[in-house]
């Protein structure tokens, strides 16, 4: 029988197609069945826990495995189990693996120690906000990820109290660890496209950054009328200090004027005494003289006493300059923070229309695919 053109066409397309490994990281509570769903699914022969605390795991503890249908090679990659006393964990699991294109989450809804699916919305949150994509499975049991509601396992249905906790629920594809071809179909059809994931930066961080700064300027603003309240203070001394000197050099001007006024009395009474009352008068000049050398020492005391008060003035003004320079350029990083995060909004919006277009790149081969197949079924009926 002649060569079909399309089925040669075909096999020469699947022939030539690019192998590609899709890296997918395990994560679960420590004893949870991880390392036994890698070497279950990828034929590896890894030391398990066997439901135990947990297990040493090797730095390259990983598997792959190929699906009927899918082109890629998945790889399963071990992760440390999460301890179930400190669930945060996940997060630092998932920062700096910019390598892998999406996360597996093994739950299992009988272990008394799953109260850290409380933890399940965040993570859903988290890696929504990253565009990490992920499939949560579960092995057997129930679900307890809100304070009242439950996933039953036979029958799917789920239990809510009230509208609060229903907003808690992670709306993502749950999948029954049953069934291990199905597991294998289910985790090739979920991670199909999705693409190696960059520089995991983490919203959360960049907004403590903000705050951080927002905190900074406050700081700033709270020590900026601190210090003029400070310089003001002090002002209001130096001009009461001033003020007493200045009273003080009156009020000594004041007994000048009289010393000068007895003094002349003296000199008429010294005119019409005799020598001896113009010696006497002699002393009192000389008396007067002291008293105008001090005031002129106290004159130059104050004199200096004001250059420094000018001084000093003149550093304050100094360091209130310095300080607004400190918050223009705080300023500056706020508003530079505010461009990066602009920045990361775009390439959100970016990516968030990359993925639409992958869908729909993904309907149109699935499309085509259908058309291959009924090609196909045509061509096996005519042999």
């Amino acid at each position: 029988m002649d060569s079909n053109p399309d089925v040669a066409q075909f096999i020469q397309s699947a022939a030539t197609h690019t192998d590609e490994t899709c890296k997918l990281i395990v994560l679960g509570l420590e004893g949870i069945g991880k390392t036994t769903l890698i070497n279950e699914a990828c034929g590896t022969h890894f030391n398990t826990s066997d439901g135990r605390s947990g297990c040493s795991v090797k730095e390259n503890q990983k598997g792959t495995f190929r699906v009927d249908g899918f082109s890629r090679c998945y790889e399963l990659i071990d992760m440390l189990g999460i301890n179930y006393k400190n669930p945060g964990e996940w997060q630092k699991a998932l920062h700096g693996r910019s390598e892998v294109h999406g996360v597996i989450f093994l739950l299992s809804g009988i272990n008394p120690r799953e109260s850290a699916l409380g933890e399940l919305p965040r993570i859903k949150d988290y890696c929504s906000n990253l565009d990490i994509p992920m499939l949560f499975i579960y092995r057997d049991g129930f679900l307890n990820f809100a304070p009242r509601i439950r996933i039953y396992a036979d029958t799917h249905e789920i239990e809510v109290d009230d509208e609060e906790a229903m907003c808690k629920i992670v709306k993502t594809k749950f999948l029954r660890y049953q069934n291990l071809q199905e597991v294998k179909g289910v985790i090739a059809q979920t991670f199909a496209n999705a693409q190696q994931l960059h520089q995991l930066l983490d919203p959360i961080v960049i907004c403590g950054h903000v705050k951080m700064l927002r905190e900074e300027n406050e700081n700033f603003k709270m020590e900026i009328k601190s210090l003029e309240q400070n310089h003001r203070n002090i002002m209001n001394e130096q001009k009461k200090e001033y003020d007493n000197q200045i009273s003080l050099l009156n009020e000594l001007l004041v007994k000048a004027v009289l010393n000068v006024k007895e003094l002349k009395q003296t000199i008429d009474k010294i005119s019409e005494d005799n020598q001896k009352q113009l010696q006497e008068l002699i002393k009192v000049t000389q008396s007067l003289n002291s008293d105008n050398e001090h005031l002129r020492l106290k004159n130059e005391d104050l004199t200096k006493q004001k250059s420094a008060l000018e001084k000093t003035y003149t550093d304050l003004y100094e360091e209130k300059d310095a300080l607004l320079i400190a918050i223009r350029e705080a300023k500056i990083k706020r508003q530079l923070l505010e461009i990066v995060k602009n920045k990361l909004d775009n390439e959100i919006d970016n990516l968030t229309r990359t993925k639409d277009n992958l869908e729909k790149e993904k309907n149109v081969l699935k499309n085509k695919k259908l058309r291959q197949q009924q090609r196909m079924r045509h061509i096996g009926k005519i042999c």
